[in-house]
């Protein structure tokens, strides 16, 4: 008797999101709700390619699938037409604007890979590794007109270990997002919401990061210029200098002092350059480079 009638109280859900975290998202909305629509994004030529495609998948197990941007009119009428219970997004790249928040019932829910109200807007997991914090997590919000500044729901927490690269952190948190998607949608049903409203004094937005971003500057402290590799490393573009005049990805280093001849050296001056390794100058240290890529004149 009591699993018929959690079954008859199954949420109807349109979903909108990208990515591998999109589909465990989904492996979730699929198994505990009704999932009557998703919203994939416009095709990416990396889409199924670097990185699984939701649009694909949904499709596959015969769920009614669009792409779109949230300011679509056809995109609208879609999630209008499906009465949904719950909107909920996870890496979809558009703001949803008002109309389509009022749509739901309960609400639109988003998960936000960081520790809100830290890190709000884009690129949150490379740039708390850039800021060499300790912690990462994922964060259930509500929705509203906001960045990232709705009503926290949910948080998992997770470290971030002085060697972890952040391919090691993305490994961390894929499975999280199974997870903390079944807990809200079972907080919900239960009616056991316990809503922490966030606190918006001095909360920085963050940018979205371009991969000339990773451009690094030697004369920076060895340690931010080690968080920066680690945080741009694969499956990101990588951190980048230059080594006449060809582009020189760094994908793995560590952090070396220097003795003290290697002192009044260049900053971006190479000391050694071995088969295995190379190490570089920086204002306070040496960056010993493990694994690296050249490439071609014309590569950007």
């Amino acid at each position: 008797m009591g699993n018929n009638s959690r079954e008859e109280k199954r949420l109807n859900v349109v979903f909108l999101g990208n990515h591998d975290v999109g589909i465990k998202v989904i492996e979730a909305l699929h198994k505990f709700t009704n999932l009557v629509g998703v919203v994939a994004h416009p095709l990416n030529n990396e889409e199924g390619v670097v990185y699984s495609s939701v649009y694909e998948y949904t499709k596959k197990l015969g769920i009614d699938t669009i792409r779109g941007k949230s300011s679509d009119e056809t995109v609208f009428e879609f999630i209008y037409n499906k009465d949904p219970d719950l909107i909920w997004v996870t890496d979809y790249k558009y703001l949803l604007p008002e109309k389509l928040i009022n749509i739901p019932r309960i609400g639109c829910v988003n998960l936000h890979p960081s520790l809100l109200p830290k890190y709000r807007g884009r690129a949150p997991i490379n740039w708390a590794i850039i800021n060499g914090e300790e912690k990462i997590g994922i964060t259930a919000h509500f929705i509203d007109e906001g960045v990232d500044s709705g009503d926290i729901i949910r948080q998992i927490e997770v470290n971030i270990n002085e060697d972890d690269y952040v391919g090691d952190i993305l490994i961390k948190l894929y499975p999280l997002y199974f997870e903390i998607t079944k807990d809200v949608i079972s907080d919900i049903l239960e009616n056991n919401l316990n809503l922490i409203k966030q606190k918006h004094i001095q909360t920085k937005i963050y940018p979205r990061r371009k991969p000339e971003d990773g451009l690094i500057d030697w004369n920076k402290p060895s340690r931010d210029i080690y968080n920066l590799i680690r945080a741009v490393s694969k499956p990101y573009p990588g951190a980048f200098s230059y080594l006449n005049h060809q582009k020189i990805v760094i994908w793995k280093a560590k952090v070396e002092p220097f003795c003290l001849e290697e002192k009044y050296l260049t900053n971006g001056e190479i000391v050694d350059f071995k088969e295995n390794y190379l190490r570089v100058k920086c204002s306070d240290g040496i960056i010993k480079i493990l694994d690296w890529e050249i490439l071609s004149d014309n590569s950007k």
